[in-house]
């Protein structure tokens, strides 16, 4: 090889997490987002224990290297177990049941562009509830409406000991098309037609066109101020499209 053409090849190699970080995620990868989250001095809502692309568990220890090279697929919140977990939008559910180890049992939901109004499909799926989600395929639900209660099925055992860790473990996939497919021995993946895996966070944003330009934001629009349910069910600020995943109480 010549020393020109390996030059090239280097120049190549060495452009690529660059280009993959600006382009966003694929299947299989992961990029942080940049985004953070806050809400109002007088509510206090459930914060994130372990955001999206972080490669530690809300106990800071390091997750295991084996996948998404040991980034996080989603946001985590530590909640007690029973606590009602809320729809992050109008929606429909598509499909629930249980899954093994670190998925437990699981709702996906499926939110049309009209439902968030995000210029795309987005697929949310929520892990370790404590029981089945009342809830049957095609069903509609509106933002904020609860879809089931927290637990901590399937994470009992390995770093978790036998008592588990009981939280909220939500996944947004972000796509083009509502078609789906749903595959996997329990079930519990779905298969979205061109969508990707991305930071839930990306929910709250507005005005933006596709994923591509999530990391290009300037810093005056990371951080996203999420619509929220009071205790008493109201979404505030009234006509939010997208709330936080649980109810926020007044100080």
């Amino acid at each position: 090889m010549s020393p020109k053409l390996l030059f090239l090849l280097l120049a190549a190699l060495l452009a690529l997490p660059a280009a993959a970080q600006r382009a966003g995620p694929r299947e299989g990868t992961i990029n942080a987002s940049g985004l953070t989250v806050a809400f109002d001095e007088g509510l206090a809502c459930p914060p994130i224990a372990s955001p999206f692309a972080s490669p530690t568990r809300y106990d800071s220890s390091r997750r295991p290297i084996d996948r998404f090279g040991g980034l996080h697929g989603g946001i985590d919140l530590s909640l007690k177990p029973g606590t009602p977990l809320l729809a992050v939008a109008d929606g429909e559910a598509i499909a629930s049941g249980e899954g093994g180890l670190m998925e437990g049992i699981y709702l996906w939901l499926r939110h049309a562009p009209e439902d968030t109004g995000l210029p795309f499909w987005v697929f949310s799926k929520y892990q370790h509830l404590s029981a089945p989600p009342d809830l049957k395929p095609g069903e509609r639900v509106k933002a904020g409406q609860p879809v089931g209660l927290s637990g901590a099925t399937g994470t009992a055992g390995k770093h978790y000991g036998t008592a588990g860790y009981p939280h909220l473990h939500l996944t947004t996939f972000y796509g083009p098309s509502g078609e789906y497919e749903i595959k996997g021995m329990s079930g519990s993946m779905v298969s979205a037609k061109g969508a990707q895996l991305d930071d839930p966070l990306i929910l709250y944003l507005r005005d933006i066109r596709d994923l591509a330009e999530v990391r290009g934001l300037p810093e005056t629009r990371r951080c996203v101020r999420p619509g929220i349910a009071g205790e008493d069910g109201k979404v505030l600020p009234q006509g939010s499209k997208t709330v936080w995943p649980v109810a926020c109480k007044r100080k």
